[in-house]
């Protein structure tokens, strides 16, 4: 297939084919990544449905195939983090609630406390180290990592007409400096972390 041949080569009909010929392989793939075969299935049409909205133009249906692979990697991994990212927010509720119920116990208490003051404090150090990001980097992290709501680096910067590689490189930078200034801070002040 020629060069020329990219522009009669009808898109759905080729997605369609692939997922006939290799949607056994694939969605055994994801179910190993997800653990869920309904999530797996989820996990193919959603990929199909990113594949088809970008209508890019493919030399071959090879090339189609090769690119709906990608799509369908990065969207199991897409969900793979998202579901490990609940699971930490779900535990520290969970957790919370555990040591409220467990009353009576000074020791335990004390040590409440001292997670609870280390939290506070680490909040705060986070807050101002995020405050002194520069705002394109700031907006960057907020984007790709504080919103919930974006699922991938590519969504937020089409989301907000971003060009994807500026917004990875702004939210690397930033995620650096703000490691940078939390390391700083506390080998600054390590004693302040336990006892405030």
């Amino acid at each position: 297939m020629g060069v020329g041949d990219s522009e009669n080569l009808n898109l759905p009909s080729v997605v369609e084919t692939l997922m006939l010929r290799h949607r056994d392989r694939w969605l055994r793939f994801v179910q190993r990544m997800v653990q869920n075969r309904a999530d797996a299935e989820d996990v193919l049409q959603e990929a199909v449905l990113r594949m088809l909205a970008r209508e890019r133009a493919f030399r071959s249906p090879e090339q189609a195939r090769m690119y709906l692979g990608r799509i369908i990697c990065n969207t199991a991994i897409e969900l793979y983090h998202m579901r490990r990212r609940n699971r930490q927010r779900h535990r520290t509720l969970q957790e919370q609630l555990l040591t409220a119920s467990n009353h009576g116990e000074p020791e335990r208490s004390l040590q409440e406390r001292e997670e609870w003051s280390t939290n506070a404090r680490m909040l705060t150090l986070l807050n101002e180290g995020l405050a002194r990001l520069p705002l394109k980097q700031y907006e960057a992290v907020r984007l790709t990592v504080m919103d919930p709501s974006i699922v991938s680096i590519r969504d937020a910067g089409v989301e907000n007409n971003i060009p994807y590689s500026t917004l990875r490189h702004r939210s690397v930078q930033g995620l650096r400096q703000l490691r940078r200034f939390l390391h700083r801070a506390l080998r600054a002040a390590p004693m302040k972390l336990v006892i405030a």
